[in-house]
């Protein structure tokens, strides 16, 4: 038999291993994380971060190796018979022992979002290698899905190490940052509205269709000029928008500003935390000891911490679309219930993490009771 053919051979059965592992991760990323059976499992950073830089510096070697001459089926099989002895049975050790009781609910499942997002770009690399030497061929015409799928696996790669080096705290930094940007945005559209203009809100009204319009001036020609002149006469007499009258209108002004009095309140409460809580959080990365993991009912705190930071940021938003929709009652509703998300979300972070009184301690009983001093106005 041609040594070409023990080559192919020998690249067949290595992707076909490659492809069985592949496929179950891919299943195991999609039902909950079973408990690690290793008694003492390693630093789960340190092991992201060391098998995602060796995948993407082997991805790379595959690339070339695919895109030059000559094309070479055992240098091939030997990077992917890396890929199955070491760096993927690595990111499937790192799904089990990258616990949330142990490194956090957040950062847990970021990992796995970023390792279901790596999984089907690698799978579509390994799709264009060759079965067989008739197949080399075909190769040229595949260079830009080579280069397409080689892209997909760099960048999942880079950011699975970020997050090793990010560890806990750093991502915890960087999603409370991003909730904050989300709310501030929220607010500043609550700031622009103005309850006097109805024309800004009907813009975005899918009704005012071009077949609407045509429809209304149609009728306004079968009207004649009775219809124009009854039109100018109630414009004459109000100027208010159509359909709301002024005790309305003063409504939704007194709404507004309650709105924006307590969401400023909240808005102050993203940069005292990231300072005071979440910046200060026992770090832990990929190169500090497992003595360091910080305890379970820590992480637990920080998990609800950025959940409530995040759902803020959401109400937030729910309200201001409320808001523009002139949708009085429930803008007032979900105000109530932001106040109440917004008391729950520091509940467990009064103290600082040592279970001590501190400066933030004082300000966030003084910012609790202002939050208390917002009262909801009259509804309509």
């Amino acid at each position: 038999m041609p040594s070409s053919n023990v080559s192919f051979e020998a690249l067949s059965g290595v992707l076909r291993t490659l492809r069985t592992l592949l496929e179950r991760f891919q299943t195991s990323l999609s039902a909950p994380t079973a408990p690690s059976p290793i008694l003492e499992p390693p630093n789960a950073l340190s092991v992201l971060h060391d098998s995602s830089s060796l995948l993407r510096a082997q991805t790379t070697k595959l690339s070339l190796l695919l895109l030059n001459k000559p094309f070479t089926a055992s240098a091939i099989a030997s990077i992917i018979t890396s890929f199955n002895g070491e760096i993927l049975p690595s990111l499937m050790a790192v799904d089990e022992i990258c616990c949330e009781r142990r490194y956090s609910h957040s950062l847990h499942n970021e990992i796995r979002s970023q390792l279901r997002d790596l999984l089907p770009g690698l799978l579509a690399l390994i799709g264009q290698i060759p079965k067989d030497e008739i197949q080399i061929g075909g190769l040229e015409r595949k260079r830009e899905e080579i280069l397409k799928y080689t892209g997909h696996v760099w960048q999942a790669c880079d950011r699975l190490i970020r997050l090793a080096d990010l560890g806990i705290v750093g991502l915890a930094v960087e999603k409370a940052e991003a909730y904050y940007a989300l709310l501030k945005d929220a607010v500043e559209e609550v700031e622009g509205w103005n309850p006097d203009d109805e024309e800004e809100d009907d813009l975005f009204d899918e009704s005012n269709s071009e077949s609407d319009v045509e429809r209304k001036a149609n009728g306004a020609r079968r009207s004649g000029d009775s219809y124009m002149d009854g039109k100018m006469h109630s414009i004459q007499l109000s100027d208010q928008p159509p359909g709301l009258d002024a005790l309305q209108i003063t409504d939704m002004h007194a709404t507004k500003d309650s709105a924006l009095k307590a969401l400023k309140l909240i808005r102050m409460l993203y940069p005292a935390v990231l300072k005071r809580r979440i910046s200060i959080f026992p770090p832990f990365t990929r190169t500090s000891s497992l003595t360091d993991i910080p305890p379970r009912a820590h992480l637990e705190i920080l998990d609800h911490l950025l959940r409530h930071l995040h759902q803020l940021s959401e109400e937030t938003d729910e309200m201001a679309g409320a808001l523009y929709g002139r949708d009085v009652i429930e803008v007032r509703r979900r105000l109530e219930a932001l106040k109440a998300l917004a008391r729950e979300c520091f509940e467990g972070v009064k103290k600082d993490w040592g279970g001590k009184d501190d400066e933030f301690s004082i300000w966030i009983a003084k910012w609790d009771g202002r939050v208390g001093e917002v009262t909801v106005g009259r509804a309509v």
